[in-house]
């Protein structure tokens, strides 16, 4: 069985570490207006117990070099700015 869950994506042109359950796979990014945050959710095996993964993520604005080893998540907009967050998970 399999759950969805909510992950915080930091607004930062660092790289993030995000410890996510084995064999999560993302299905959808977006900025929430009210917490002022990226959020992305990632189906996950219902088992609390699941064994967890390290998995790197990124935030690129508009117009940023992307590194080769990046897949493409989603962009989120944040409309007050307004600003375009592309998120990306670096692999390898």
């Amino acid at each position: 069985m399999r759950t969805i869950h909510k992950f915080e994506v930091a607004i930062s042109k660092e790289t993030q570490t995000i410890e996510l359950p084995e064999n999560s796979n993302i299905i959808h990014v977006e900025y929430l207006m009210p917490r002022r945050a990226i959020f992305m959710w990632a189906e996950v095996p219902a088992d609390l117990n699941a064994p967890k993964t390290p998995r790197q993520f990124r935030v690129f604005f508009t117009g940023d070099g992307i590194p080769n080893n990046a897949s493409y998540l989603g962009t989120t907009i944040d409309q007050y700015l307004p600003e375009a967050y592309h998120v990306y998970e670096l692999k390898g």
